[in-house]
């Protein structure tokens, strides 16, 4: 087996639907040879959704092609008017993308959950219950 691919093999995108929004869980190491995997799966997944959370809290590396595809999803939920929220970055991504002056442009917070809470939309209170006479 060589470098190239076991690289690609320890690479995983887990998504799901959760109540309108698509969350998304990467594991490994995002470079030139997994970044294209990871926009191909969540483009096609965020079609007709209010938005994103990407949690990045198994990222163990990240290379200029995978800050790449992190721009190409920012660009891609301006465009859609949608939500993109980075989640659980790890210190490493989080200093790329400080240096490079890329942090500012993305909405991050700590952890999935807060990710989670911030695209979704508040619970509406019930509406008052009227009473006639006689009740």
């Amino acid at each position: 087996m060589t470098e190239e691919n076991d690289s690609a093999e320890r690479f995983t995108v887990t998504i799901g639907l959760h109540e309108g929004f698509i969350v998304a869980r990467v594991v490994g190491e995002l470079d030139y040879q997994t970044s294209e995997l990871l926009h191909r799966q969540v483009k096609d997944a965020w079609q007709a959704t209010q938005g994103l959370v990407l949690d990045l809290s198994g990222v163990t590396f990240c290379d200029s092609m995978g800050i790449g595809v992190l721009v190409l999803l920012l660009k891609q939920s301006r465009e859609q008017h949608s939500n993109l929220i980075l989640s659980a970055i790890p210190p490493l991504l989080e200093r790329i993308l400080t240096i490079t002056g890329l942090r500012t442009a993305f909405q991050v917070e700590a952890s999935e959950q807060e990710a989670i809470q911030t695209v979704q939309p508040p619970p509406q209170p019930d509406p008052p219950k009227t009473t006639t006479a006689g009740d």
